[in-house]
């Protein structure tokens, strides 16, 4: 019975909403919940300006921190730390760390918890001799950029021997070309940057990722690693963010419709990860079951969304690498 309460109510709420609909007379459209968090997160003219300019762009991280509460209460952890006071371009960097079974952060961890970090978020390298330290004094074994053409120019990035620098190094460097600021860019790009970073992790390798300052774009792939991934809620992959990373400042917004867009069409998806892999409704523990087991499904739906596709990854992989093999065997014969 409570399964049957459980089906209709997710079947049901669609359908009551298009019968209000059809019984409200004519009058212009209020908008909606979505319409109204997509026009919070649209780009400006101001942002476009931030993302051409490397004091301009300085600027508006540094407005955006202050709006969100943002304080550094200690300097990286790798590198050299930005001047007090303002942002500055350094290399710098932290690893994430944090408990594994409580999915909590760690506050004082050791330096073998450091070392053993699968993700390190930090900022850009400029130069090939940047991604020397970040191998020698990181440990790092894979690199995830992801910063656009504009940050590049505002910067005067030239990526292809920093790429160049990590291949001769053995070290797999990817590119996710993300817009700095623009919330509503890297809501659509939040998957791909995930993926990849979930594709390195299944590897096994000790993963670098960075955009221009390591604030926004790399905390937000980071966290979207622990949400999707991991399948930690928002609230405890955000604290393990923040502790790793203090002046981390991921868009919630941009997670939040990434999410949304993850779940779209999956009604039934949920309602069976309920019944099948929950084991059913848990109405007997009390509370808010149905917003319980939602939640609950949600999560493990968008894990095996995930999981799925780093498995079609690590098979393409292995294919590209098979083919390299064959064909420096046969130039060898």
């Amino acid at each position: 019975m409570a399964s049957q309460c459980f089906a209709s109510t997710l079947a049901a709420a669609p359908v009551a909403r298009l019968a209000r609909r059809s019984r409200a007379p004519l009058a212009a459209p209020r908008p909606s919940r979505r319409s109204l968090t997509i026009a919070a997160a649209s780009a400006t003219e101001k942002d476009d300006e931030a993302l051409a300019s490397e004091s301009a762009g300085a600027k508006k991280r540094d407005e955006e921190s202050k709006a969100a509460g943002i304080q550094e209460r200690r300097p990286p952890r790798g590198g050299e730390a930005p001047p007090p006071g303002k942002w500055e371009w350094t290399l710098n960097w932290d690893p994430v760390v944090y408990d594994e079974v409580n999915a909590a952060p760690l506050t004082a961890p050791t330096e073998a918890e450091l070392d053993a970090a699968g993700c390190v978020i930090g900022s850009c390298p400029r130069t090939p001799s940047d991604v020397d330290r970040l191998i020698d004094e990181g440990g790092v074994e894979a690199i995830i950029c992801l910063q656009c053409e504009l940050c590049h120019g505002a910067l005067m990035i030239d990526w292809e021997p920093i790429r160049a620098r990590a291949l001769e190094r053995g070290v797999p460097i990817v590119r996710v070309s993300v817009r700095d600021f623009d919330r509503l860019d890297q809501a659509k790009m939040l998957p791909e940057m995930v993926r990849k970073l979930a594709l390195f992790r299944a590897m096994g390798k000790r993963t670098y990722v960075h955009c221009t300052a390591g604030i926004n774009r790399a905390s937000l792939t980071v966290l979207g690693y622990l949400t999707f991934v991991e399948g930690m809620t928002y609230d405890q992959a955000l604290a393990i963010v923040r502790e790793s990373r203090p002046q981390a400042n991921p868009y919630a917004v941009s997670w939040e419709i990434a999410r949304e867009r993850l779940l779209a069409g999956r009604t039934e998806d949920v309602y069976l990860y309920t019944q099948v892999e929950l084991g059913g409704n848990s109405i007997e523990e009390g509370g808010d079951w149905i917003k319980r087991d939602l939640e609950s499904a949600s999560i493990g739906v968008i894990q095996s969304i995930f999981n799925r596709g780093v498995e079609a990854d690590l098979s393409f992989t292995a294919a590209l690498t098979d083919m390299c093999a064959a064909a420096i065997k046969a130039g060898g014969k």
